[in-house]
């Protein structure tokens, strides 16, 4: 009789581990994924001060206060006096975000309303990486990605704005190299 109870309970756990195993279960061997990364960025930081410094005199002359990051994965950050630290962490997922999916935030927040599967999938993919509201504007040189800057703590729309003006000032920079 003892010896049918230790055969049934063996074979109940075989059994069981069986069925775990079968079912794909992964709970044992979890390991967690690498955090997505970018490219080095393809801009000096002479460039990304530029760009800084282009966004912050427009955003001066609007008489606010912000914060931007030059380049999706970074160059350099500021943070103007006046603005919370979190604007800096959005600033840089508004950049990070705009570099990986090659897009304005702006576009990519619409998502929410028109594509709400494809904006929760984003999302997931980048948790704690990605911040898509306006604000985030793709970097390019001949059609080619070299990154991207992010600005935060504006009235909406007025981030975009200020990052496509320190965008025109690197873009006048690159020009006064080329002479």
């Amino acid at each position: 009789m003892k010896g049918l109870r230790l055969t049934a309970i063996s074979t109940v756990a075989i059994t069981s581990v069986l069925l775990i195993l079968a079912s794909g279960y992964t709970g044992l061997a979890q390991t967690s994924a690498p955090p997505p990364t970018l490219a080095p960025p393809l801009i000096s930081l002479a460039e990304a001060r530029v760009i800084i410094d282009g966004a912050v005199a427009f955003t001066r002359e609007q008489n606010l206060n912000m914060a931007v990051v030059a380049a999706g994965n970074l160059v350099s950050a500021d943070k103007m006096d006046g603005t919370t630290i979190n604007n800096t962490r959005f600033a840089e997922g508004k950049a990070f975000a705009s570099a990986i999916l090659r897009q304005t935030t702006e576009v990519l927040a619409n998502l929410a309303k028109d594509r709400p599967d494809r904006y929760f999938g984003i999302m997931n993919m980048y948790p704690g990486k990605v911040y898509l509201v306006g604000g985030g504007v793709p970097l390019t040189v001949d059609g080619r990605l070299v990154g991207a800057v992010g600005v935060a703590g504006l009235p909406q729309g007025v981030d975009e704005k200020a990052a496509r003006a320190g965008i025109a000032a690197w873009d006048k920079f690159r020009q006064s190299m080329k002479k």
